[in-house]
């Protein structure tokens, strides 16, 4: 099992937008945006490490804490599954747009 063991926020940009980067080693990054208590999840990469071992969760986990209301946009379909189970497990709050290969819908 893979184990993140800190988490470092800094500032950068997505886009042309002022963003959050929350950086937790091991090339795991969560990139959003941040207003009042809110957090607007944009990206949640785990770098070079395998898939399903819990290394996003474990992110989530320590992130959580931090805010009143996780919101997931921009979501990638093959991604979908993995942030139902977020929401199902409390990490985050509600699921915004998810992109298809060939179009757009929202929950």
């Amino acid at each position: 099992m893979y184990t993140l063991h800190e988490m470092h926020e800094s500032e950068g940009y997505y886009g042309n937008r002022r963003a959050t980067i929350y950086k937790f080693g091991r090339g795991v990054r969560i990139i959003g945006f941040k207003k009042n208590n809110n957090f607007e999840i944009r990206v949640l990469t785990i770098g070079m490490n395998p898939r399903q071992r819990g290394i996003g969760k474990q992110a989530l986990e320590m992130l959580r804490p931090k805010y009143e209301k996780i919101t997931v946009s921009e979501i990638y379909d093959h991604a979908l599954p993995f942030w139902l189970k977020m929401k199902e497990r409390g990490l985050i709050n509600n699921l915004g747009s998810v992109k298809a290969s060939d179009r757009e819908y929202t929950e």
